[in-house]
């Protein structure tokens, strides 16, 4: 199995936004702000799942 380091950087981005997301979202009732970091980690992860499809969909062809 050959996984290229830019799959495994897309992947560990993925894992540190979800961490971002959810410590924003449990803890954003006592620090407001932290909604702020809750919605910029699910915004990585968006972006990080787009760059894993688009090079999926860029390789199939």
């Amino acid at each position: 199995m050959n996984i290229k380091p830019d799959t495994i950087f897309s992947i560990v981005g993925i894992i540190l936004c979800f961490i971002l997301f959810v410590v924003g979202m449990l803890f954003a009732e006592q620090i407001p702000l932290l909604i702020i970091v809750g919605i910029l980690g699910l915004g990585g992860m968006g972006y990080f799942v787009s760059r894993i499809v688009t090079r999926a969909m860029r390789n199939q062809k």
